[in-house]
């Protein structure tokens, strides 16, 4: 179904036509925008638009929302028995242990606690996308602090920390076990690397202007050149919003920053973690209950921002990230796309947006439809 005025278009259940009309709201307050939002309750989806000259298949870069995709893969790995959140990353990954690293957790590490957001000098994009160099650099550097003492974002690096670990445990990358044990049978449309079969279905980021780089940034502290923030990404590429566009990270599908997603897939993605979504759930209650417990709450170390953490998932923080109730888990990526899954009220959420909004979080637009659906599911 569409809406002809505001190019609103696809699908909602009975009783969810509120969410609609908040969407046809925000396209006629702003012509420009263009988004895809899904919904599921349990395992039904109960709604499916877009707005903009797109459509739900749509593909696009949701930067750090594939870390919802590195937590679901651990909770896999913590459902079937094969990792142990308390125990120590050296017991998977010995050569982790180096530089004072020999008592770090699992738990610490996926919480950001480990204090490795970078290495000395930072890293090169062929790193990341090569990934053994930068795990065995990662692997022998000294912390920057002193690991569980603080936590610091490790905006890219996490990525090929959960990497390397599920490697070890498996044999296999993160993206194949995600790709093919996950993703795969419930048909989630999330892809950590993508080949050029999904091209066509790929759309660009639109990238913001000077003005609202200077204004958005001018309260990160994480862009001075000298700072241990500039780091946190690779040095060799440029404003990783550029980056991102281009067929290299597309292809190696680096799961902190790079991943592809429709709306319909992030909210699948977190129906299907505790609902049988075409194949069974992925975890059980007490799993989900395990890598959603909060672990670090406070100031970020280097951005100075407060955070909430799970394992890998960030927990509800109003304003920025008010992502339901106190159960409520999930990741934004920078320019405001979303994932959240919310097993106290049995629902999950996926919004992705084409331009970039800044400051980088979640785009508030994104938590009023959250807000529209819960209250829908609730009357």
């Amino acid at each position: 179904m569409s809406d002809g005025t505001s190019g609103v278009r696809g699908h909602v259940a009975p009783g969810y036509e509120a969410v609609r009309d908040a969407l046809v709201a925000m396209a006629e307050a702003d012509p420009t925008h263009c988004a895809q939002f899904a919904a599921f309750r349990g395992a039904e989806p109960v709604v499916d638009l877009v707005c903009g000259p797109w459509d739900r298949d749509a593909l696009l870069p949701v930067f750090s929302c594939g870390k919802g995709a590195i937590g679901v893969t651990v909770a896999l790995l913590v459902q079937r028995g094969l990792l142990d959140l308390d125990a120590r990353v050296a017991r998977y990954w010995p050569e982790f242990a180096a530089a004072g690293k020999r008592e770090v957790t699992v738990r610490q590490l996926l919480s950001h606690q480990a204090g490795v957001p970078t290495v000395d000098g930072g890293f090169t994009a062929g790193e990341l996308l090569a990934h053994d160099g930068l795990a065995h650099r990662l692997a022998a550097q000294r912390p920057f602090w002193h690991p569980g003492s603080a936590f610091a974002y490790h905006a890219v690096t996490i990525g090929t920390l959960a990497d390397e670990l599920v490697r070890r445990i498996t044999g296999r990358t993160l993206s194949e076990v995600f790709g093919e044990d996950i993703a795969a049978p419930r048909g989630i449309d999330v892809h950590l690397g993508a080949g050029p079969e999904l091209d066509p279905r790929v759309v660009s980021v639109d990238l913001p202007t000077d003005e609202e780089l200077e204004k958005g940034l001018a309260t990160v502290p994480l862009t001075e050149p000298d700072s241990l923030g500039a780091m946190l990404a690779p040095t060799d590429v440029g404003p990783v919003w550029t980056w991102i566009n281009t067929e290299e990270p597309r292809r190696g599908g680096p799961a902190a920053l790079a991943g592809l997603a429709s709306a319909h897939g992030l909210a699948r993605m977190y129906a299907a973690l505790g609902n049988d979504v075409g194949a069974p759930r992925v975890a059980d209650a007490d799993v989900i209950a395990q890598i959603s417990q909060v672990q670090v709450e406070g100031h970020d170390l280097l951005s100075g921002l407060p955070f909430r953490y799970g394992v890998l998932f960030q927990r509800p923080l109003a304003p920025r990230l008010a992502y339901g109730s106190s159960w409520a888990f999930g990741h934004d990526g920078l320019g405001g796309s979303v994932g959240v899954g919310d097993p106290f009220h049995d629902l999950a959420f996926g919004y992705t947006v084409k331009r970039i909004t800044l400051p980088p979080c979640c785009d508030a637009r994104a938590l009023r439809l959250m807000d529209a659906v819960r209250a829908a599911a609730a009357g």
